[in-house]
């Protein structure tokens, strides 16, 4: 009897194949990963828009935008509280009860800042918002979650305070140019009822450069560590590299951002991959803003997404030249740039 014989692949043709799926494999993942950033890069440039939208309701409601912070010192209050209720947030704005008691005082709880070892303080510490993350950062870091009184969860977003520090004041020799930012700080500034200094408030016709080219906000990246990695993220913290951001450098750049307070290498957080040092420490209570830039950065590689005084939002590519970046972030030079992409 004849035993027919199976049709079947020689091991020359199925490595063959192998290898055509691997070709496949291999020119379609790019594409789709491609795909997955484009889209993360949508959401991103919504979340921020809506984050610039609620400072513009604030002003609307306030005659006002919101401060960069409440007072001139380490950890103090920033604008990130403030919008709470215009993301429909209220419940964590309310938690934040001490936003609005009382006077200066060096101690915590209070009226300062965020930190304190209270149920309040703490169940808003560590809301997770959505808008406060970028997706292509994937998650947002705990800090410090086993304290009590210093436990919270970074975020994906800074405000601007121009092209200096935080004050407005020149971060290196060159001719900048430089000015005030849409978030700048008065130096000794408080919130106080009888305080000679008042927080600087931005309005609407200090924006002489036109909305449609002043900064408000940008990306950053944030410290990964599970203990306290410095300001990188801090979002709810006025401080420079936490909710603020400086123009000094160009969107990603491989000079070092300049900051009080420690880097987050200087924590052991090797994934913490941004050129970083340190101008010091600092302590609570005290000023704690000068000459310190951290540049917008994000992990898109090839730029940062930027909302604008008009809730426009806009890639701009790392490339971007200096001399531009730095005159969008000022509300009031009269430089004559318009940035088209």
């Amino acid at each position: 009897m004849l035993r027919q014989k199976r049709p079947g692949f020689t091991l020359v043709e199925l490595l063959v194949v192998i290898a055509i799926i691997g070709v496949l494999v291999g020119l379609l993942l790019p594409a789709v990963q491609s795909a997955r950033e484009a889209a993360r890069r949508t959401q991103c440039s919504s979340s921020i828009r809506q984050l610039t939208l609620a400072c513009v309701n604030f002003e609307s409601g306030n005659r006002k935008y919101p401060y960069a912070r409440k007072y001139d010192i380490w950890d103090s209050y920033s604008w990130s509280a403030l919008i709470l209720p215009y993301i429909e947030q209220q419940a964590v704005f309310q938690g934040f009860y001490n936003l609005n008691l009382g006077g200066y005082v060096a101690s915590y709880p209070g009226p300062n800042g965020p930190i304190g070892d209270d149920q309040r303080l703490r169940d808003a510490r560590h809301a997770r918002i959505p808008l406060f993350l970028c997706p292509s950062d994937s998650k947002q870091p705990e800090n410090e979650m086993t304290t009590k009184a210093y436990g919270f969860v970074r975020g994906s977003y800074r405000a601007c305070v121009g092209p200096g520090d935080m004050y407005g004041t020149a971060t290196d020799t060159t001719s900048g140019p430089w000015g005030d930012g849409m978030f700048m700080v008065i130096p000794t500034q408080s919130f106080d009822d009888n305080a000679q200094i008042k927080p600087a408030y931005t309005k609407a016709r200090d924006v002489l450069d036109g909305l449609t080219n002043t900064i408000f906000m940008s990306e950053g990246l944030m410290a990964n560590t599970t203990w306290w990695g410095g300001a990188m993220g801090e979002m709810y913290y006025g401080n420079m590299g936490g909710s603020l951001f400086s123009a000094t450098l160009t969107p990603n750049s491989s000079a070092p951002d300049r900051i009080l307070g420690p880097c987050p290498q200087d924590q052991s957080d090797s994934r913490y991959k941004a050129p970083c040092l340190s101008l010091g420490g600092v302590a609570w209570w005290t000023r704690s803003g000068q000459l310190a830039h951290a540049a917008a950065r994000s992990l898109h590689g090839s730029g940062v997404t930027t909302a604008f005084g008009d809730g426009s939002t806009r890639f701009i590519p790392n490339s971007v030249d200096l001399f531009v970046w730095r005159a969008l972030s000022t509300r009031n030079n009269a430089e004559k740039v318009i940035y088209e992409e």
